[in-house]
């Protein structure tokens, strides 16, 4: 209950947090940066036509300079057309834009996306890049059903001119349930756990860790998504491109960079994310969350040999440390919150309770409800307290089963990644 109280806190800071104190661009100016946002898609048929329509339209409103969809040689066709088959007839609706919505189809067969996101930077730098331009272009990687909203862009460019500093900016992210068939109630349970465990834990975290000032600060535990993140070039060259030596590159990205003592900007604009429709889906996706928090160990080796930690020994321990507690407690907390629950309803059942039994049943049960009390998005807000209370019944074990397939999965297979982390 401690616990929640604190997240509860945290929420409440995050939710009337305000837009940055730094004044906006004056109307018609723009800043040098160039900003190129790229959708890696694999198995996104059901999206395809919808993805491009968004950013035609983001395009239109010259809100970036440049949008790259990449597909990959890895999908498929035996079962229909592919991704990339569907993209190029919704881009041949407008040839005019071939210059700025780009189709690639990428033909290194890699296990992780890197490849995919590698081959669209490498077109941005020569569509873009001078040799005396080498700091003004960003990369912002989104999902296929990612949405930002409308003022992502000019935040963006804002806090790029008040911190020329920093070069790599992560949105905040409202979790948002599919308008699409299929969706059973764990959804909407999901999206109000996920969007409070950003507000709660991944604002606080980043807020810390950008002050630097202590060895607490330094080894804060927060990364970047994978999506609704913004990378200038220059970093992506000096770390090779994107991780491609574990799965789950948007982590992996963010502790390079925390290694490499980066700092890493927090965008107060939502990027909203579709969660996934079904239990199945969920406890897939968590597993494929959870692997790729277990393999912060990895990320140290390699930064270690590409000479690019910069973190002491000592920080480099409590990081990985604090790190680890993040999966362990999502996983256990499950665990012991049910097993309190079942105990103390036994001790009821069989007329063995007193006073403080009963209490503390009540305040484990509560455990899981608290969260759907507070709406923090929108949508959450128009569930009605009622559909978001049942969903989070619903989603929170399914969550917390996904700890022990993660664990046995990064034991046996190291870093080895899923072939497909569902919608």
């Amino acid at each position: 209950m401690a616990r929640r109280v604190l997240e509860w806190r945290q929420v409440r800071r995050s939710r009337f947090r305000q837009a940055p104190a730094e004044p906006a661009l004056p109307k018609g100016h723009s800043t040098d940066a160039r900003v190129v946002c790229v959708v890696p898609m694999f198995q996104e048929t059901d999206l395809a036509e919808d993805t491009v329509r968004f950013w035609r339209q983001n395009l239109h409103e010259k809100a970036v300079d440049a949008v790259v969809l990449v597909t990959t040689v890895k999908e498929s066709s035996q079962a229909g057309p592919t991704t990339y088959v569907l993209l190029k007839e919704a881009l041949a609706a407008d040839a005019g834009e071939q210059d700025t919505l780009v189709l690639l189809h990428c033909q290194e067969v890699c296990p992780y996306r890197a490849a995919q996101l590698d081959l669209a930077v490498e077109w941005a730098r020569d569509r873009f890049n001078r040799a005396d331009e080498t700091e003004a272009l960003w990369v912002g990687v989104y999902n296929a059903d990612s949405r930002p909203q409308p003022e992502t862009f000019e935040e963006l460019r804002v806090q790029i001119a008040a911190a020329p500093e920093v070069r790599l900016f992560q949105q905040m992210v409202d979790y948002v349930v599919p308008d699409r068939e299929g969706v059973g109630r764990v959804a909407a349970g999901n999206s109000v756990l996920q969007s409070w465990w950003t507000m709660s834990h991944y604002v606080s975290r980043n807020a810390q860790g950008r002050s630097g000032s202590t060895v607490w600060s330094r080894t804060s535990p927060y990364s970047t998504f994978g999506h609704g993140e913004f990378i200038r070039s220059d970093f992506l060259a000096s770390i090779g491109g994107f991780p491609r030596y574990a799965y789950a590159d948007g982590l992996l990205l963010g502790w390079v960079a925390r290694l490499a003592g980066e700092r890493i900007g927090l965008l107060t604009s939502r990027d909203i994310a579709e969660v996934p429709r079904t239990a199945r889906d969920l406890v897939l996706q968590q597993t494929a969350w959870l692997r790729g928090l277990l393999n912060f160990g990895i990320t140290v080796e390699w930064c270690r040999s590409q000479g690019l930690l910069r973190l002491s020994d000592r920080e480099v321990r409590l990081l990985r440390a604090r790190h680890v507690a993040i999966p362990v407690a999502w996983g256990l907390s499950t665990a012991v919150v049910a097993a309190g629950i079942a105990t103390g309803a036994q001790r009821v059942i069989r007329g063995r309770s007193s006073a403080s039994d009963l209490a503390t049943v009540a305040a484990l049960a509560a455990y899981p409800v608290l969260p759907g009390l507070v709406a923090t998005t929108q949508q959450q807000r128009a569930m009605g307290l009622g559909r978001r209370i049942a969903g989070v019944l619903a989603s929170w074990p399914v969550e917390g089963l996904a700890f022990w397939p993660a664990l046995h999965g990064h034991l046996r297979h190291g870093h080895q990644a899923p072939a497909k982390t569902p919608r």
